[in-house]
C-alpha cells in the first residue's frame, strides 16, 4: 500500500500498488501523473525522511520508514503568489437556507432540526477533511524546508571554501593593478647587468654608451593597454564575487525565514481549536435536536456525533 500526498492541497491518495507497478508505468513521474494529476515535468517527489525520489532511485521507497510519497508541483514556483492563492483557494460547501427547502410555512420543528443536523454534518465532514489536509500540507512543508536547509548548507559550505581564496586573489590583483604606474617607473631605474646583454651591446656600453635599463625593453604604452584590460577583467570578477556573496546571504536569510515560518504552528493550532469548537457546538446542537425529534439522549458518543440515520418528518 502506497500513500501519495499532493502537497499543494494536502489531498491524500491510498493506492494498492507496489514498486513493480511503478516501474511498469515507465517512470515514477508518469505513475504519479496518472494517479494524482500533476504534470510530469512539474513533479518533485520526496520521501518522508526528506530523500528526493526519482525514477533512477525509486527503489529507495522499499526501504523507507513509511510508504508515503510527497509530491510538490513546480508549476506554483513559476507563477505569481496571488495567482497561486487563486488557484488553490477552497470554497466551503455552503448549503441552501433551511427555510428554502420547505414549500410553505409553518415549518415543523422536527423537520427543521433534522435538516439542520444534516447540514451540520456536511460542515463537520468539511472541517475534518480540511484539518487533515492542513496537517498533511504542514508535514509536506516541513519536508521541503528540511531539503532546503540541506541544500543551503551544501551551497554555503562550498562557497565558504572558495570565498577565502577568491577574496585573497582579488585583493592581490587589486594591489598589482594599483601600482602598475609605479612599477613602470621603477623598471626605468633598474640597470640590466652586462652579462645578460648581447656581445654587441656589451661592447657599445664598454665604449661609453649608457647602461641599458629594464624599462628599455618594456613598451610602456603596451603595458598600459594590458593593465587596462586586466583592470576591466578584475572589476568584472569583483562584481561577480560580490553578487555571489549577496546571493548566498539572501539564500541563507531566506532559508531562516522559511524555517521560522514552518516552525510556527499557530495556524494549525488555531485550526484544531476551531475544530474543537465546532464539535462542541455540534454536540450541544445535537442534544437540542434530539429532544425536538423525541429521540433518547442516551445515545452513544458515536451516535451523537453521527446522525446520518435521523429521519425527517
Amino acid at each position: 500500500m502506497i500513500q501519495i500526498c499532493r502537497a499543494e492541497d494536502g489531498e491524500s491518495f491510498q493506492l494498492n500498488a507496489t514498486l513493480r507497478d511503478i516501474e511498469g508505468r515507465g517512470s515514477l513521474e508518469h505513475f504519479l501523473h496518472q494517479e494524482i494529476g500533476v504534470d510530469q515535468d512539474a513533479i518533485l517527489a520526496y520521501l518522508s525522511d526528506g530523500t528526493r525520489l526519482r525514477t533512477d532511485n525509486v527503489r529507495e521507497l522499499v526501504g523507507a520508514q513509511d510508504q508515503t510519497i510527497y509530491v510538490f508541483n513546480k508549476h506554483y514556483l513559476d507563477i505569481e503568489f496571488p495567482e497561486v492563492l487563486r488557484e488553490l483557494r477552497v470554497e466551503p460547501p455552503l448549503q441552501l437556507p433551511i427555510e428554502a427547502l420547505s414549500a410553505t410555512p409553518p415549518y415543523k420543528p422536527s423537520h427543521l432540526a433534522a435538516q439542520y443536523l444534516r447540514d451540520a454534518h456536511v460542515y463537520l465532514d468539511y472541517v475534518t477533511h480540511t484539518l487533515a489536509t492542513l496537517h498533511r500540507q504542514h508535514e509536506a512543508i516541513r519536508i521541503a524546508c528540511s531539503s532546503l536547509d540541506f541544500n543551503t548548507l551544501d551551497i554555503t559550505d562550498v562557497f565558504d571554501g572558495i570565498a577565502v581564496t577568491a577574496a585573497r586573489d582579488l585583493a592581490r590583483q587589486a594591489s598589482l593593478l594599483t601600482f602598475v604606474d609605479a612599477d613602470l617607473d621603477i623598471i626605468n631605474r633598474v640597470e640590466v647587468h652586462v652579462e645578460f646583454l648581447s656581445p654587441t651591446m656589451r661592447k657599445a656600453i664598454e665604449g661609453g654608451e649608457k647602461p641599458r635599463m629594464l624599462g628599455t625593453y618594456v613598451a610602456r604604452d603596451r603595458m598600459k593597454l594590458v593593465a587596462d584590460g586586466c583592470s576591466r577583467i578584475h572589476n568584472n570578477l569583483r562584481i561577480q564575487f560580490s553578487e555571489s556573496e549577496k546571493a548566498v546571504r539572501r539564500l541563507t536569510a531566506g532559508a531562516e525565514v522559511v524555517r521560522s515560518t514552518v516552525t510556527n504552528v499557530k495556524i494549525i493550532e488555531d485550526a484544531e481549536a476551531s475544530g474543537r469548537r465546532f464539535h462542541d457546538a455540534l454536540d450541544k446542537a445535537s442534544s437540542v435536536s434530539l429532544k425536538k425529534l423525541g429521540l433518547s439522549e442516551k445515545l452513544s458518543p458515536k451516535q451523537r456525533i453521527n446522525h446520518r440515520s435521523i429521519p425527517s418528518e
